[in-house]
């Protein structure tokens, strides 16, 4: 028997009253009306799909059935233990119900009740024939399911219930736009996501990506618009919401899916649920091919550089050093969840580690994160069979040294804040919001090379490239350099003149987005949120307050070239430097 799961069963923090809510918008509906509710979810979100024909049956060496070829298999079909699968997607669930903000987790209680089924709902299902019952209507939903104004067949693939399951959100939380929107999925072939299928079917209609053969190939303003159609795709129909970076990479997972199953397929061991995804992707036959990464790319800044693909000192050292801090990794010590303790910990396991490699407990910090991504990514590729490359003998020597961490998703890992019992994953996360929050001890990203320390690891990256490294990257316009991507990009926009953020209510550009939400909020909003402590003025930008008080200290620190002239802030001195230009 085959299950479509469509929807999310929420409930008070009483567990007295329950609704039904969609997974893809904000439709809600009693458990009464729940035939109503599958026929909204397949007809305005469910994506179409072929038919595939007669399922060839297999058997495996225990004698139990195997789904071969194409076909329409059982989507429950997965290749390994499901414990060793992780959650792929991150959902933002701070509803009312329950909210979720950056690393935290807190759950309301605020005697929250439902109201009737929304407006929107009953709308919806008002434009029913009269007289339908709504058995009836499921059936005969399941003839004839319009996708973007085309006919097919509703597919039988169906969200698993790890998919609808509150995750933790990394980094800077974004402005939600609905509720239950996912800002970044993983592209998978061993688990069945309907947007997935949406994904693959908004893909194949703009073959400027990926046909070589297309007029419109390697054409960026035709590349453009195929990114945003397909952004658009997934808002409305999936409730994905991707940046165009963020698209790029998940389409770049669709390409390394489609390899590793063309792989299995030559091999004659593809079957069940990657079958049906490989057959969906057949398309792509003609796409330039991607090679899965064999080993994870250490980055350049990286100090502790781990190499579990083949017998190093480095990797040796680094895990029997960890093993000798058993407050890290074991919950069951009392100072596994001290803050202090940890931190400690860190510096003494950096101090033994230094004849190895010179680190300091940041780097330490890291190279444990990504020692236990390796452990449990490895451990999932021992138990799985397809589609994910297989652990090589150096690797399981490494596991057997890995045997004392415990296993991953153990709740007694989670570490509570001393001072408002907030919950986190992750001793930084816990340390910056100690920081931000509660005003007490430092930033925990400390730069190995100066004593200046970050809330982030992409910021102390960026700070290092920056401030230690050699710029490389070079302006094709003139002789200056960068050390980073995005800084280059945003120069050559100076020589080329685009000015690519418009302002919506005066129609000003700026080159900046940064700049745009500058004006909006100053000119527009009035929105100045700097005051000065001195005396009355306030400041829509930081800076501005800053060189503010340098006037009221009289700290003249921005000296012309020139002659001997100061000046508090550097606005001030290019004005002055056009008297000598002039």
């Amino acid at each position: 028997m085959s299950m479509e799961v469509c929807g999310s069963v929420v409930t008070n923090s009483k567990y007295e009253l329950f609704r039904l809510k969609c997974i893809y918008c904000t439709i809600e509906s009693e458990l009464k009306d729940w035939e109503l509710f599958i026929v909204h979810v397949r007809t305005a979100h469910f994506c179409d799909e072929e038919d595939f024909g007669p399922i060839e049956t297999k058997h495996d060496a225990h004698g139990q059935e195997m789904n071969s070829g194409t076909g329409t298999s059982d989507p429950a079909i997965a290749y390994g233990p499901d414990d060793f699968f992780e959650v792929i997607e991150n959902i933002n669930t701070d509803d009312q119900w329950l909210q979720a903000d950056g690393d935290e987790v807190q759950y309301l209680d605020d005697g929250t009740t439902w109201s009737e089924p929304t407006a929107d709902f009953c709308e919806y299902m008002s434009e029913a024939p009269t007289g339908t019952k709504a058995n009836e209507m499921v059936d005969s939903s399941q003839n004839e399911i319009p996708l973007n104004g085309e006919d097919g067949e509703c597919s039988d693939f169906y969200m698993s219930e790890d998919d609808l399951l509150p995750q933790k959100r990394v980094g800077r939380p974004r402005k939600r736009t609905r509720p239950g929107q996912v800002f970044k999925f993983k592209v998978s072939f061993i688990r069945s996501n309907p947007r997935v299928l949406h994904l693959i079917h908004a893909y194949k209609e703009h073959p400027c990506l990926w046909d070589p053969s297309d007029e419109h190939y390697k054409d960026e303003p035709a590349q453009n618009l195929a990114y945003e159609s397909i952004i658009n795709r997934m808002d409305i129909k999936a409730n994905v919401l991707l940046t165009v970076e963020e698209l790029k990479k998940t389409i770049e997972q669709l390409h390394v899916q489609y390899t590793l199953a063309l792989e299995s397929k030559q091999k004659g061991k593809l079957v069940g649920l990657a079958a049906r995804y490989f057959a969906k992707c057949e398309y792509l036959s003609v796409a330039p091919g991607i090679t899965p990464k064999e080993t994870e790319e250490d980055d350049d800044l990286t100090v502790i550089k781990l190499n579990f693909k083949e017998e190093n000192l480095v990797t040796s050292s680094f895990i029997e050093t960890y093993a000798n801090y058993p407050g890290l990794y074991n919950p069951e010590l009392p100072q596994f969840g001290s803050v202090e303790e940890r931190a400690s910990a860190y510096k003494k396991m950096a101090k033994e580690f230094q004849p190895v490699v010179k680190a300091n407990e940041t780097d330490v910090y890291i190279a444990v994160n990504k020692l236990r991504r390796w452990l449990y990514d490895a451990m999932r590729r021992l138990k799985s069979k397809e589609l994910i490359q297989k652990c090589s003998k150096q690797e399981v020597q490494y596991l057997r040294m890995c045997s004392f961490l415990p296993p991953k998703g153990s709740e007694s890992t989670v570490l509570y804040c001393d001072y408002c019992e907030k919950r986190f994953h992750g001793d930084y996360n816990l340390r910056v919001h100690i920081v931000k929050a509660h005003l007490v001890g430092d930033l925990p990203y400390l730069c190995n090379l100066c004593p200046r320390r970050f809330d982030r690891q992409v910021d102390m990256d960026r700070h290092k490239l920056r401030t230690h490294f050699e710029r490389k990257l070079r302006c094709q316009y003139c002789e200056k350099s960068f050390a980073v991507d995005t800084d280059l990009k945003v120069h050559t926009l100076i020589h080329t003149g685009e000015r690519p953020h418009v302002c919506d209510i005066c129609g000003k550009t700026f080159r900046l987005k940064l700049l745009l939400d500058h004006h909006v909020n100053g000119v527009h909003l009035n929105i100045r949120p700097y005051s000065c402590n001195m005396c009355s003025k306030t400041f829509r930008k930081k800076f501005e307050l800053a060189n503010h008080i340098k006037g009221h200290l009289n700290i003249r620190d921005k000296k012309c070239e020139y002659c001997d002239a100061t000046f508090y802030d550097h606005s001030s001195l290019s004005r002055h430097r056009r008297i000598h230009r002039s």
